[in-house]
């Protein structure tokens, strides 16, 4: 489901969650029963929003661990060459 800020009863979805005043886009990604499973906020970092830094990086590969069963570390190394390659503008 995607949530825009602009959306009527943003506040009442996003910050239950936690994504309040973590800055945009904020990603979570839930359970079947709206529970967590991890969301974009580095615990040291920050929000990692659309990640672009390799520390960005590195929590979004976090979070396909966590959170995809049928991933490869091909694919999680592929997806994160490709967010390095748009940051360097290749």
């Amino acid at each position: 489901m995607r949530i825009a800020q602009e959306m009527d009863g943003f506040e009442e979805v996003i910050n239950p969650l936690g994504g309040g005043g973590s800055g945009f886009p904020w990603l979570a990604i839930l359970r079947p029963d709206r529970s967590i499973v991890i969301d974009s906020k580095d615990p040291e970092e920050g929000n990692i929003g659309s990640p672009i830094t390799e520390w960005e990086i590195d929590h979004w590969n976090v979070m396909m661990r966590a959170s995809v069963t049928r991933i490869t570390e091909e694919e999680i190394a592929h997806m994160a060459k490709t967010l390095a390659e748009d940051r360097k503008g290749d």
